[in-house]
């Protein structure tokens, strides 16, 4: 699996409500098998998630420079 071992930060795309269960059941197990790994859920401002899993939400809103802004913020500027 590729969560074998530990990135920097796993992103997760929520295609919408509906992609929801199946990027928390991802994360689940992600961190399942990597308690320590940073998971971030990438969605839109739409999307409303209503779980602990995710370390962080990106939001994308077809700002690409606030999305790699966002991503760095997360993983801090040594990475």
């Amino acid at each position: 699996m590729f969560w074998a071992r530990q990135y920097d930060l796993v992103l997760i795309d929520v295609e919408g409500e509906e992609g929801i269960p199946a990027a928390e059941h991802m994360c689940s197990e992600v961190k399942t098998a990597q308690p320590g790994q940073l998971v971030a859920f990438v969605c839109n401002w739409r999307v409303a998630i209503m779980t602990d899993c995710p370390d962080e939400i990106v939001r994308t809103e077809f700002d690409p420079a606030a999305f790699a802004q966002g991503v760095h913020d997360i993983v801090g500027p040594d990475s």
